[in-house]
């Protein structure tokens, strides 16, 4: 059934407001993440994720027993709409030689997994035109999808991340 929403209630139904990503890249098409989330999965609650603007991805874990990483090189990053690094700005006195923005993530093993499971079903079809995770350094993980073709849709998934203190990011 449909229901019309009063416009008070409106808010209650809007994205969270994030602030600006540090971190977006595009993810591959011919290496999902799913497959890999779902091993490490079983292994621990909690699996932290890496991000650099210079397309590198890594999964990992840190465990008693071990401790796993899985790395995606080569990703294409995404440059508009996010936070602007003072020392890589020309216009900031920069000289643009500094070292691309780095984000580290501890996220829920089973919520990233859940977020992810699109990439066995609509992937297939290659009903997802591209995929972009977006990374807010102690806020939030969004993934970003657009359907294809573009003129369709999109879906974002909103995933909530453990604090981490500085000591805690390498």
């Amino acid at each position: 059934p449909i229901r019309i929403m009063r416009a008070a209630e409106m808010q209650y139904h809007l994205p969270p407001r994030i602030s600006m990503p540090d971190v977006q890249l595009e993810l591959p098409f011919d290496r999902p993440l799913k497959t890999v989330v779902e091993r490490l999965k079983t292994m621990s609650p909690h699996i932290y994720i890496d991000g650099s603007m210079a397309g590198e991805l890594a999964l990992r874990l840190d465990g008693d027993a071990a401790s796993i990483r899985n790395f995606y090189p080569k990703l294409i990053p995404r440059f508009e709409d996010i936070k602007e690094n003072e020392q890589d700005s020309p216009s900031k006195g920069g000289g643009g030689d500094a070292p691309p923005s780095r984000c580290t993530l501890k996220v829920d093993s089973r919520k990233l997994s859940a977020c992810l499971q699109w990439q066995g079903t609509m992937l297939l079809g290659r009903a997802v035109g591209s995929a972009v995770l977006c990374m807010v350094e102690n806020e939030m993980l969004c993934l970003h999808c657009m359907l294809n073709p573009g003129t369709i849709g999109f879906f974002t998934y909103y995933v909530p991340v453990h604090y981490l203190s500085e000591d805690q990011m390498d």
